[in-house]
């Protein structure tokens, strides 16, 4: 069956291919710094987010992260070191950053850094250097595991908050607090401070600990064997690992599926024909299942196994990329083949290249369309090609594309208006720091569609708007 791909850029092959190398590397050393009433900036508060500049990077794009949007916000891009925002109130709030190299790979997300946003003017605090440290089997201990939180004093304090796992558990004079488990678990904590005015200070970031936790087998290997004596199948797979102390037994799962329990650190399977699998193992601890270890991919039946096609083709294409030597950069995609060695890619029919990776770059001045299908090559021989997928390619302007959605008055005083030509199935609006403001289910087609901002701070907002083809995120200022 062909899949067919409508792109909105265009796409003919006409020259030598370009290999992308690994994929890069996420940013680190993140950090921040928080400006309050600067001159000339719409905010009471100007965030600036720096970190290291990564080798290779083209652009970063940044990601926002808070309680109240847990899964995680695009903010924008920037193909500097920084990337500037601001806010009107005091909050806490994380944020990520990916990498976008020049060969076409992206990062994944940077770990994660911490921003707390609070007001000059105010005098009730977050204390500072909260630390939470673990010890376990302490004399005269009454748990297991003994956890002390420590923090600086805030003067003027009457008392601080303390936070578990999001809620609010004790609170306390000292600036000492001891707690523990008798359970291995994940928590994290958080603290607040209450002043002798009454007033609160917004909650800490949080500190993250893992109790004793049950870990996960490592080294997990494979030997494959043909035809051994004594043993019921063509092939067996005998899986071992590295011993874990705390572990009673193991789980074995092959493609997710459970296989069978282990009091030792091998495994034994068997199999009458070829295939391709992978498994993964856990341990079993007095304190519970740790979680799966890294999977092992094992290919069973060697030379004498078929030699697969890959699968799940797929194919992207940039327009006017920086130092790419043609207007369109057409990247195809495939997922790898177990005991590949290299990959020929056919396009409209012909050989057109080969690449020991599972992509495949290519530019082109022109507008076309094509066919391509990709055969592995593994060490017995060539594989069927793979099943055709099909790009029909043609140029869309820029002001053809921006005219799919529109947004009036921008900036806007006390309403906006959203007009699109697609079928709108939601619609919600963030502020600057990703707390969603607004939300409107659309349940019939119609258009143009009004927003009332009547209740709106003066800022600056994204919203985001559901459709059937996916989501359209655009900014627009309130006035």
């Amino acid at each position: 069956m062909k899949k067919t791909l409508q792109f909105l850029l265009a796409l003919i092959f006409t020259t030598t291919l370009t290999f992308k190398g690994l994929a890069c590397d996420p940013p680190t050393n993140l950090r921040s710094l928080v400006e309050q009433d600067v001159p000339g900036y719409g905010y009471t508060f100007r965030v600036t987010l720096n970190w290291d500049a990564v080798d290779g990077a083209d652009f970063y794009s940044i990601y926002f992260y808070s309680d109240n949007y847990p899964g995680g916000m695009w903010l924008g891009d920037t193909d500097g070191l920084y990337y500037i925002a601001g806010a009107n109130t005091e909050s806490v709030f994380y944020f990520t950053v990916k990498t976008h190299c020049s060969d076409g790979t992206e990062s994944e997300e940077s770990e994660q850094c911490a921003v707390v946003i609070q007001n000059d003017a105010t005098p009730c605090r977050i204390p500072e250097n909260f630390d939470v440290t673990v010890e376990e089997d302490l004399p005269n201990a009454e748990f297991k595991y003994t956890i002390t939180l420590t923090w600086d004093p805030v003067e003027n304090a009457e008392k601080y908050e303390l936070y578990i796992n999001g809620d609010m558990f004790t609170y306390t004079t000292e600036t000492t607090y001891v707690t523990g488990t008798d359970t291995p678990q994940e928590l994290y904590f958080a603290i607040a401070t209450v002043c002798e005015d009454g007033s609160e200070s917004i909650v800490s970031p949080n500190v993250y600990v893992n109790v004793d936790p049950c870990m996960p087998p490592t080294n997990l290997q494979a030997n494959v064997e043909q035809d051994v004596p004594g043993f019921g199948y063509k092939y067996k797979v005998t899986l071992t690992w590295d011993e874990n102390p705390d572990a009673t037994s193991y789980t074995i799962y092959e493609q997710g599926t459970w296989k069978g329990y282990a009091t030792g650190t091998s495994y034994e399977l068997g199999y009458d024909t070829p295939t391709t699998t992978y498994f993964n193992v856990t341990s079993s601890c007095e304190n519970g299942e740790s979680e799966l270890s890294e999977p092992l991919t094992v290919v069973v039946g060697g030379t004498d196994g078929p030699c697969l096609a890959p699968t799940n083709l797929g194919a992207t294409v940039e327009q006017d990329v920086e130092g790419f030597d043609y207007k369109f950069k057409v990247t195809m995609t495939w997922d790898a083949v177990d005991g590949a060695e290299a990959y020929i890619v056919y396009v409209n029919g012909q050989e057109f290249g080969a690449t020991s990776t599972n992509f495949y770059i290519a530019g082109s001045d022109a507008e076309g369309t094509f066919d391509y299908t990709v055969a592995s090559v593994c060490a017995n021989g060539e594989s069927e090609e793979s099943e055709p997928y099909t790009v029909v390619v043609e140029e869309v302007s820029l002001e053809e594309y921006s005219n799919r959605f529109e947004i009036y008055p921008n900036p806007a005083e006390s309403n906006i208006t959203i007009n699109t030509n697609e079928n709108i199935n939601e619609i919600n609006i963030y502020n600057i720091i990703g707390i969603k403001v607004y939300s409107e289910q659309v349940s019939v087609d119609r258009c143009p569609l009004s927003v009332d901002l009547s209740t709106f701070n003066s800022g600056v907002y994204f919203i985001k708007i559901n459709t059937e083809k996916g989501d359209i995120v655009k900014r627009f200022i309130k006035e």
